[in-house]
């Protein structure tokens, strides 16, 4: 192969010396180079050189200079001054290879400059281009770009942040709680060799934009200042202070922290998404109310998800007395305590924390109330005439007919209907009496959200599922549960049969739902038996021949009383006791005022 090789290369000698090679122009058949353009950093861009990063890797492309023939151009990045500068001959240049893309680290841009007599820290306005080369033409792209470039002064290393992680979905807090905080923290950055010790700032933006922050958090004492501590109630004042002062409005913010040495600042490599939700839990309070003037016993409302600041509750208010709404358990002056009552200077139904007066209420009766923080404004409605207030049910079962059918009130936020129902039925919870629910003193009605476990919840009007009976075909059960305010709940089963079980009755096997008797329905949600009971036994109410059927058990305190209604619970409790005298005895079940009598 050598003396192939170099007879080639004599013949090749011999032919050029017969004639004299003409190299054409810059085109695609000539051994000249094809015009080409540069790619980045683009025009404008501006390098500030972090000497606590010099490894750092600036990257720098082009298009390629088609070689005419064979010979593959090799690349030369050329900056000159952008004032008075000629690229024809470079302040700096950096060769770049034969390939279409380059990197240079911040050192070597910085070694670059200095040669140049560039003073530490200070800004150059360069033009830049890259020359293509092939050994026998030398061209410079046709494109060139503006480039500022910042020598190295003071610097700081990259760093992130560590918490809390990026998250879209809302935290919730207390605003007033100055016992819980958030911990930021991240890791630490280091200075450059020379440079000033590093201090943080937390910043937040709404926009991502921090040249001008939203505000601002200082780091906790060293050796702790990587990490940094607000509580809930200084965040919640930062918060207002900078415009967002609607607590029920999710607060949509990006976080970041700024590493400073001397007067180099260096940005954490993330970004965090932090969105807050200051929890506002307001109560009703007052002599009309459940719990009288007790704060303790106040009783907390339901927050509407589609009004922000909307809360409401369902309940029995005494007429001639009054009410007030408090945002928790503990009356002003107690820190974070703030009580709204009647605007004395506005007009009925605004509401005031600033020498207001209490709310009267002048009828006895079940009231859906309805607080409005963002707007300032209070609502009393009942469901007298099926107007809106209460609850009810519509659906297959009435024929989805307005007004919906009123369930029976048996507690705070509690409702019950026995109703009859065909299997597969399908229905919603309807406080009101028509299909408008623009505003929040409208019609509120409820629908289940099967994507998510089942979860009842209030319905907007489309995206979620009617409530179905599955059950055999006939009177079925429905209650509507909104006494956990954070967790509403529903309950279906078959109201087909009613069963006293237990040890208590004479004749009858001990607790066995399948041989125990069965009570007859009156309606109205009344079931009634006559019985020989024992005296001082324990029964049960079941709706079922077996064990697992809901049933209904004391809420009296075991009281032996007769003649006298016993409250009566499905969430767990004792059972009955029996009177305290052996005999026959009439039991009466009211499920819709929730007592058990025994006669």
């Amino acid at each position: 192969m050598k003396k192939i090789f170099s007879l080639l290369t004599i013949s090749m000698l011999l032919f050029s010396g017969c004639k004299k090679v003409e190299f054409e122009g810059n085109n695609p058949n000539g051994e000249g180079l094809v015009d080409f353009t540069i790619k980045t950093p683009e025009t404008g861009t501006s390098i500030i050189l972090n000497s606590g990063t010099p490894n750092f890797l600036v990257p720098f492309s082009w298009n390629a200079a088609v070689p005419g023939l064979a010979t593959v151009p090799i690349y030369k990045i050329v900056m000159a001054l952008k004032t008075g500068g000629d690229l024809k001959t470079p302040f700096i240049e950096f060769v770049a290879g034969n390939l279409t893309s380059t990197t240079i680290t911040y050192q070597e841009l910085d070694d670059a400059l200095k040669a140049k007599g560039i003073a530490n820290g200070a800004k150059t306005d360069l033009i830049w281009s890259v020359q293509a080369s092939n050994g026998s033409v030398a061209i410079l792209s046709q494109s060139i770009f503006n480039i500022s470039i910042t020598r190295m002064k003071d610097g700081a290393s990259n760093f992130v942040l560590l918490a809390p992680v990026s998250s879209t979905s809302p935290v919730t807090i207390n605003p007033g709680s100055t016992t819980e905080s958030f911990l930021f923290r991240w890791t630490r950055s280091k200075a450059a060799t020379g440079s000033p010790a590093i201090t943080y700032k937390v910043v937040f933006s709404l926009t991502g934009d921090f040249t001008n922050p939203l505000f601002t958090l200082n780091p906790n004492a060293a050796p702790a200042d990587s990490t940094a501590t607000i509580t809930y109630k200084a965040m919640n004042d930062s918060l207002i202070a900078h415009g967002l002062t609607s607590l029920a409005t999710p607060a949509n913010l990006k976080w970041t922290v700024i590493a400073t040495s001397g007067n180099w600042s260096q940005q954490a490599d993330y970004v965090n998404d932090l969105v807050i939700i200051r929890e506002v839990k307001v109560y009703i309070v007052g002599s009309a109310s459940p719990g009288g003037w007790d704060i303790a016993q106040s009783t907390r409302m339901i927050e509407d998800p589609r009004f922000p600041g909307t809360y409401y509750s369902y309940i029995q208010l005494t007429g001639g007395n009054e009410i007030k709404f408090v945002n928790g358990q503990n009356w002003p002056p107690f820190p974070g305590a703030v009580d709204w009552g009647q605007d004395p200077a506005g007009p009925a139904g605004t509401i005031t924390d600033v020498n207001e007066n209490n709310i009267a209420v002048t009828t006895t009766g079940v009231y859906r109330v309805t607080f409005d923080l963002a707007n300032k404004k209070y609502y009393l409605q009942t469901a007298v005439s099926n107007g809106i207030g209460g609850m009810g049910m519509i659906g297959d079962f009435q024929g989805w007919s307005q007004p919906a059918t009123k369930m029976s009130y048996i507690g705070v936020n509690k409702f019950i209907l026995l109703a009859n129902m065909n299997t597969n039925n399908e229905f919603k919870f309807h406080d009101g009496n028509a299909w408008d629910n623009s505003a929040n003193n409208l019609n509120r009605w409820f629908a289940v959200d099967n994507a998510n476990g089942g979860k009842m919840v209030v319905d907007p009007g489309s995206g979620f599922d009617n409530f179905k009976w599955t059950g055999a075909s006939g009177r079925t059960r429905a209650i509507w549960n909104g006494s956990n305010t954070t967790d509403l709940k529903y309950l279906l089963n078959s109201a087909a049969e009613m069963r006293v079980v237990g040890n208590g009755m004479t004749g009858v096997p001990d607790w066995n739902p399948g041989a125990s008797p069965q009570m007859t329905y009156a309606g109205n949600g009344i079931w009634t038996i006559t019985l020989p009971l024992d005296a001082n036994e324990e029964i049960k109410f079941l709706a079922g021949n077996d064990w697992g059927a809901f049933d209904y058990e004391d809420n009296s305190g075991q009281s032996q009383v007769t003649g006298t209604p016993r409250p009566i619970q499905w969430e767990g409790g004792p059972n009955f006791k029996t009177p305290t005298t052996a005999g026959t005895y009439t039991i009466t079940l009211n499920e819709n005022t929730q007592t058990v009598t025994i006669n």
